[in-house]
């Protein structure tokens, strides 16, 4: 067993913990923020009249602003179990690589956006790690 060290790192392991932080964050800006809220929030505008998208901004801005904290059919988001498959086409055509995956969300305006978004975000990190 390694003993443990309880000092205060020195100043050269400090400028490669920094180093090491540039490194990440550059490769975080180089893949950008690709993990599929922008295409959900993207697909709900283009159902629904009441939410809007500004993705210019990073990260991106929605009316409303708690908008993945919401169900689909939240009276501010105003999707119905009807215009659920609109939402899921609208979403494959955006996503086309987990356009299977996408299939799959349950057609159910009670559905929160945010676990929409968390099961887009796996699906597209799923595939990206199967075709490494």
């Amino acid at each position: 067993m390694a003993p443990v060290n309880n000092q205060p790192p020195d100043a050269q392991t400090q400028a490669h913990q920094q180093q090491l932080a540039q490194l990440i964050a550059a490769k975080n800006q180089a893949i950008g923020p690709d993990d599929g809220a922008l295409q959900v929030a993207l697909a709900i505008a283009g159902v629904s009249q009441l939410v809007t998208v500004d993705a210019s901004k990073i990260p991106l801005q929605s009316t409303p602003s708690n908008l993945f904290d919401l169900t689909f059919n939240n009276s501010n988001v105003g999707i119905s179990d009807n215009q659920m498959p609109t939402f899921k086409a609208n979403l494959s055509q955006l996503l086309p690589q987990i356009a299977n995956d996408i299939s799959q969300i349950p057609a159910n305006a009670a559905l929160t956006i945010g676990q929409v978004a968390e099961f887009v975000r796996v699906s597209l990190l799923a595939q990206s790690t199967a075709n490494h």
